[in-house]
């Protein structure tokens, strides 16, 4: 008797321990990789903050300065930088997270290039995460640049990060080479997991709200219903008020698997 292909990918996944009731089962450390200084929260704030108050360490990996993000002309780059600096800090801790790791590169020109990935790559040699969370590359219509290069550098670092020889530098400075098997994405119109954030759905709108330079009260006027209708989008999907959206992958479908969206 053959096997159907259904039957197959079931005992694939079991293989390979692709838990989808509790993708978080097993974590301690979290990166959560975000283009912008707002954008771990907006994507998944509800769900970082349920697993700060567990216990599981969350960090983040913010890739650019945020430099561009007004309307207002008499604010320079420079000190647009430094004000998200310090919003994200402040939101950060209203989430349970006290580690920030900067790139600094300028915003909306983040590059697609080996120097990135490899920076990208040496954080997870050196914080050593059980996951990786970063925005959803192929968010349709998704038209900043910075987001769609954000989720592909982050899925091949991921990728390269346990090969010795890619960056091997690293290993002259002690950061020896890391395993990740699982990657998730939020920012997605795929989600294969949701996080009821029902009871903390306030919270989070709180901690983005911290990011007054990006949300002044005009433009909360049109962002706050839309947050919410996002998060009531989700939450559809699994009969509560409030949830987010994230697709995990296993590290293996991230080459040459020509059914990974089917999970």
């Amino acid at each position: 008797m053959v096997l159907s292909f259904e039957g197959s990918l079931e005992k694939l996944l079991t293989i390979l321990e692709f838990d989808l009731s509790n993708p978080f089962k097993d974590a301690e450390k979290v990166l959560c990789i975000e283009p912008h200084p707002d954008d771990c929260v907006i994507g998944m704030g509800g769900t970082i903050k349920k697993l700060t108050e567990r216990g599981v360490k969350v960090v983040y990996l913010c890739l650019t300065d945020g430099s561009m993000g007004t309307y207002d002309e008499s604010v320079s780059p420079h000190e647009l930088a430094l004000i998200r600096r310090r919003e994200e800090e402040k939101s950060a801790r209203m989430l349970g997270v006290e580690r920030i790791i900067w790139l600094d590169y300028r915003d909306t020109e983040l590059p697609y290039n080996i120097e990135a990935r490899n920076n990208i790559i040496k954080v997870i040699r050196q914080e050593k995460p059980d996951l990786v969370l970063a925005p959803d590359p192929w968010l349709p219509y998704e038209a900043h640049p910075d987001h769609v290069t954000a989720g592909k550098l982050a899925l091949e670092a991921v990728l390269f990060s346990p090969l010795p020889n890619v960056a091997r530098s690293d290993l002259h400075i002690g950061l020896e080479p890391h395993r990740i098997d699982l990657i998730g994405f939020y920012y997605t119109a795929k989600p294969n997991y949701f996080v009821d954030i029902t009871d903390v759905m306030e919270l989070k709108l709180r901690a983005i709200r911290v990011h007054r330079s990006q949300f002044t009260d005009d433009v909360w006027e049109k962002w706050e219903p839309f947050l919410r209708t996002v998060a009531e989008f989700y939450g559809e999907k699994i009969g509560v008020r409030y949830a987010e959206g994230l697709r995990f992958m296993p590290e293996l479908f991230l080459h040459i698997t020509p059914f990974a969206e089917l999970i």
